[in-house]
């Protein structure tokens, strides 16, 4: 009688297998060829990196969150660091996609491009990427660096564009964030291209702590992004750029082979790209800095607005 109730149970346990494979369920609990809510089928994990200022950060979370909505594995891992770090962190696989910028992306693979206008920009990045890197689709979205003065300096020494800085040079600190040190923009280009010399290079991580000391007079001059609403806050005056020093910077989704190859991640983040403005993103961004919103907030709402989410 046990040999029966044995064969029994092991013939019921095997109908139930066939039941259930009949059903479409997977045995082994493997989810992910499984469709999403919204039919995704490519369940790869997709981490989207930022760097360490409130531009990328908002840039990662509409990536991050634009991904979620088309039902891919996606999620966010922001304020790694500067350019160096995440570009290590893509290297290394521990992001997939972040938010980069073309002219400075450029001159980090090529320091001695003769790129200047936006598409030679783009082409030659497109060049000079390493193996492994792929760009999706520039948006006319820029985010430049821009070398600012406050009105009444500006005014008292006759500045308008970087060529005017040989004047005070000499004499004046110059303020950014750390890595402008090492940047073909920073003050090797000044000097080189405009012959402006500054006694003094001071770094900065926290961009509020530069506007005072620059309202402050601490220092003369000080790099700002311009989607930053520092700069109409306090009235400072952007010094021009005849030479072309600062590439154009517009806004690009750089990412790994893996995710190159997903075409619904392609297309998410070439519909984020195609209706991003400037002004967009600048109004993002002083969310985040001046009202204190949350990146993720601001870029969800914006999401929404677009129909992209």
């Amino acid at each position: 009688m046990k040999i029966k109730h044995l064969t029994a149970t092991i013939a019921a346990a095997l109908l139930l297998a066939v039941a259930g494979c009949a059903g479409g369920s997977d045995p082994l609990g493997n989810q992910s060829a499984a469709p999403s809510a919204s039919g995704s089928q490519d369940q790869t994990p997709i981490v989207v990196g930022s760097a360490n200022f409130t531009g990328s950060q908002v840039l990662g979370e509409l990536y991050a969150q634009a991904l979620k909505a088309k039902g891919l594995n996606a999620s966010a891992k922001l304020n790694i660091g500067s350019r160096e770090v995440y570009l290590k962190a893509l290297e290394e696989g521990t992001i997939s996609v972040v938010p980069e910028y073309t002219g400075n992306l450029l001159i980090n693979y090529d320091k001695d491009t003769k790129a200047k206008t936006a598409e030679e920009v783009e082409q030659a990045l497109t060049e000079a990427l390493p193996e492994g890197f792929k760009l999706f689709t520039p948006s006319a979205a820029a985010d430049q660096d821009v070398y600012v003065v406050t009105k009444a300096y500006a005014d008292e020494n006759g500045l308008a564009s970087l060529a005017d800085l040989k004047k005070i040079s000499a004499g004046a600190v110059l303020g950014g964030p750390s890595e402008l040190a090492t940047r073909a923009y920073g003050p090797e280009g000044l000097e080189k291209i405009y012959g402006a010399k500054f006694k003094e290079f001071k770094p900065y991580d926290a961009p509020a702590v530069k506007a005072r000391d620059l309202n402050d007079n601490k220092i003369q001059v000080a790099t700002f992004f311009t989607t930053e609403s520092v700069i109409t806050e306090n009235g400072y005056v952007q010094l021009a750029d005849p030479e072309s020093m600062i590439l154009p910077q517009n806004v690009v989704p750089l990412v790994t082979d893996a995710v190159a190859g997903n075409a619904e991640a392609k297309a998410a983040l070439d519909a984020v790209q195609a209706a991003l403005t400037t002004e967009d993103l600048t109004a993002m961004i002083k969310r985040v800095d001046t009202d204190h919103d949350d990146p993720g907030q601001a870029a969800g709402d914006w999401l929404k607005e677009k129909g992209l989410a």
